[in-house]
């Protein structure tokens, strides 16, 4: 698996640590949380807190879900709302 997909952490992420999230999916007008969660791993040095959104992949190499984004609170103006 190897497709790019949205995620909201669960609890704060601090930089290249790992956190609890929660993968998104489209409803037809919004990104909702899921209840897919996942423990999203970071090595560019990202740093969240809760509810924060953001990207990440999965890695077969690693085998793990990494951040590959710096992470956004979301507002209504979040792209994709």
């Amino acid at each position: 698996m190897t497709e790019l997909r949205q995620f909201e952490l669960l609890e704060d992420l601090r930089p290249f640590g790992s956190a609890k999230a929660a993968l998104l999916r489209w409803n037809g007008a919004r990104y909702v949380s899921s209840k897919e969660e996942i423990e999203v791993f970071d090595f560019i040095g990202t740093n969240g807190v809760r509810r924060d959104r953001g990207y990440t992949r999965y890695i077969g190499e690693s085998a793990k879900w990494e951040a590959i984004s710096a992470l956004s609170s979301p507002t209504t103006d979040w792209m994709p709302v």
